[in-house]
């Protein structure tokens, strides 16, 4: 069965902060490694959940990750810390988006900054119900501001 709105996607086009994402969530013991911290397992999941619901909110549908291009942690999370996990599209091409991943920690009963915890870039591709990539909205990128 053909895909009737592969042509129109192709023509539209949209802003990053159409596709951007929120996620958050309370780290657990139950999330904690042997040294007593979160399992950078359990944070990649968080970053791959938020990659990819910006990623689907671009396409207009479902995309899958093809490739995680970047990951660092850059401070260690404890149970207790509310994660902020932020991911928005960088570029988009015909079938495949970049999604930058910025993670922020704070504890959960505590008012106070936020820290940089892991940053990330993913790549996903958009795909029909086939599987098979299909098209996706070009990315607006702001130009300079006149003077």
């Amino acid at each position: 069965m053909a895909d009737r709105t592969a042509g129109a996607v192709e023509c539209a086009s949209k802003s990053p902060d159409a596709s951007r994402v929120t996620l958050a969530h309370i780290m657990s013991e139950h999330d904690t490694n042997l040294y007593g911290t979160i399992h950078g397992g359990v944070v990649m999941k968080l970053i791959d959940d938020a990659a990819a619901a910006a990623a689907g909110r671009h396409a207009d549908g479902p995309a899958v990750t093809v490739a995680v291009d970047r990951m660092s942690f850059l401070a260690p999370v404890r149970a207790g810390d509310l994660l902020g996990v932020d991911a928005g599209l960088e570029r988009a091409g015909r079938t495949s988006m970049t999604v930058a991943v910025t993670v922020r920690a704070e504890r959960w009963n505590a008012s106070g900054p936020a820290s940089e915890v892991a940053t990330a870039r993913l790549t996903f591709v958009a795909v029909d119900s086939d599987g098979r990539p299909r098209p996706v909205p070009a990315l607006d990128v702001p130009g300079p501001v006149p003077a």
